[in-house]
């Protein structure tokens, strides 16, 4: 059986779509035997969810759960507990599969030893400004990591880590049933999954063609909230102490390594201008991480979910 967990905050416009990408059998490729579970702390977005069950008649397939607004890693937290499947998809109330994608994100499971799989988050903005191709850069060079970073399986559409690997991605991701005990607290549940399944000597599996459509913030203050969230999270990582079996795999000297991939990925001069101004802007992003999460030692914030407007 297969549960499929949304957790979402304050997107009743979007998580119709997310919904109906999954269990429209056809589209997605989903398994008969499966349940939704959406995890969300305000009415609106409960609402929509409920009415887009309704649509597609899951009944007992459709289980709500409202959260006390602590947070997305409090919501999985619940959905954890209530969920009866044996592999868990994991997604956000903002985004949409693309066609098969739950059918390649299962395959990797062949392999016993694949405790989590990632699809590839690409970007649903316009390339034709700063902000949206920033989005299909950095997406399409996450593709490009994860790719290089595990082993192609011999005829087969994804790749499995063996020495290497790169964590999965919250947008579009699935793991088996391995009682995991997320922190409250953490700020890349994404992360911190995925180095927990490779300490319990598992491998993550990645399928490109799995794929999760994405909106990326369209302004600096969007953008500086997200990424110091999420990039700031593999610090939180490193203070807990979850790097045991596999190094760092975020920091700005790794992302260095990637100048090449950043110049080389612009299609024409005004592009490679936006490519060089992303170098600043990861500076400022890795400086206020460190100043965040390192001085001053935030963790997160008491509302728990953080919104970002522009990606809604």
């Amino acid at each position: 059986m297969i549960s499929v967990i949304i957790a979402s905050f304050k997107e009743p416009k979007t998580i119709g779509r997310c919904i109906s990408s999954i269990v429209n059998r056809k589209y997605s490729g989903i398994p008969t035997s499966f349940e939704i579970i959406q995890v969300s702390p305000d009415e609106e977005t409960l609402n929509a969810g409920k009415k887009e069950a309704k649509k597609y008649r899951l009944g007992k397939k459709y289980i709500q759960i409202k959260d006390p607004k602590k947070g997305k890693p409090y919501a999985l937290r619940m959905a954890f507990k209530q969920a009866k499947g044996d592999i868990f998809i994991l997604t956000d109330g903002d985004t949409y599969f693309e066609k098969n994608a739950i059918k390649k994100l299962l395959e990797p499971f062949e392999d016993e030893k694949v405790g989590g799989v990632s699809g590839r988050p690409v970007s649903q903005d316009r390339r034709d400004n700063m902000f949206g191709y920033w989005g299909h850069l950095l997406s399409d060079s996450a593709h490009d990591k994860r790719s290089d970073s595990m082993e192609r399986v011999k005829g087969k559409d994804y790749y499995v880590s063996r020495e290497t690997f790169f964590p999965m991605s919250g947008y579009i991701m699935a793991v088996r049933n391995l009682n995991i005990k997320l922190p409250s607290n953490v700020l890349s549940d994404d992360a911190y999954i995925s180095y927990y399944i490779r300490y319990k000597n598992l491998e993550i599996a990645y399928t490109p063609k799995a794929m999760c459509c994405v909106k990326y913030p369209t302004n600096f203050k969007d953008y500086m909230k997200q990424k110091v969230r999420s990039l700031g999270g593999y610090t939180q990582l490193e203070q807990m102490g979850i790097f045991k079996k596999d190094k760092q795999s975020r920091s700005f000297w790794i992302e260095l390594q990637y100048t090449g991939f950043v110049l080389k990925y612009a299609k024409n001069f005004k592009e490679f201008i936006w490519s060089l101004l992303l170098f600043p802007t990861r500076l400022i992003t890795w400086i206020k991480i460190f100043w965040e999460r390192t001085i001053l030692r935030k963790d997160m914030p008491k509302s728990g979910w953080e919104r970002i407007e522009s990606t809604k």
